[in-house]
């Protein structure tokens, strides 16, 4: 899923990794992740998100780019959601957990995927392809 920025593109990979990480251990282990490992997961995807957000934000305010606002305020949201999440189950039971890591996964392939359709390809030729 390419938008045509080289480094745009090469974070989206990234999160895709950290995705897949998550959705690995969810399969080895039936399903659910502990809350350790969900933890020690989304808290990276945090991280990494927080970055890769503020390279993206940089790049549409140094290009003036007139959809900002709308892809600011979803990054806004995810982090957000992240963060409530990362709260909310850091001491789910195993049972909680299966539900936890269900959500999370729907979540992320979502919201992930359509981000990336719907909002950062509109940047295509609008921000140029060497940027950042």
């Amino acid at each position: 899923m390419k938008i045509g920025i080289d480094i745009v593109d090469d974070d989206h990979k990234q999160l895709f990794a950290l995705v897949g990480e998550f959705n690995a251990a969810a399969d080895a282990q039936g399903g659910a992740v502990s809350s350790a490992q969900m933890a020690d997961i989304l808290t990276r995807l945090q991280n990494y998100v927080g970055d890769h957000f503020q390279r993206e934000e940089q790049l549409q305010l140094e290009a003036k780019y007139d959809g900002y606002e709308e892809n600011k305020r979803q990054h806004d949201e995810l982090t957000r959601t992240l963060s409530a999440f990362i709260a909310k189950h850091k001491n789910d039971s195993a049972v909680e957990a299966k539900t936890a890591t269900r959500e999370m996964r729907d979540f992320l392939s979502v919201w992930l995927s359509q981000h990336i359709l719907k909002t950062d390809l509109k940047m295509r030729g609008r921000i140029l392809p060497w940027a950042g």
